[in-house]
């Protein structure tokens, strides 16, 4: 079972669609990247699974678990409790430190 499923998820901001019927699976314990070039939607996919899309105005559909707990209806606050924390680019928080490593000591 993934750690972190995300299903059928579209994403809009208005009129705009930023994400059309996403599937992601992250296994537990694996390491993910997402890569797209500027407008690809990178961003968009990390607010929805966060649930601040709402700051942003944007809406979508479909649905994200993590640990086989829907998150749909909580807060942000409740998320980051459930165990999903984003560490957004350029937060370096250890820099001489490899990505591998980092990715460990957040996991404490």
């Amino acid at each position: 079972m993934a750690t972190l499923e995300i299903r059928a998820l579209s994403v809009g901001y208005g009129p705009v669609r930023a994400l059309r019927d996403i599937s992601v699976d992250v296994p537990d314990g694996g390491i993910t990247a997402v890569l797209g070039g500027n407008g690809a939607g990178k961003t968009t996919l990390l607010r929805a699974v966060s649930r601040t899309l709402g700051f942003h105005r944007g809406t979508g559909t479909g649905t994200i678990r993590f640990d086989g707990r829907p998150l749909e209806g909580l807060r942000p606050a409740q998320v980051v409790a459930a165990g999903v924390v984003q560490v957004p680019e350029g937060r370096q928080v250890f820099a001489r430190m490899t990505v591998a490593d980092n990715l460990r000591a957040g996991a404490l």
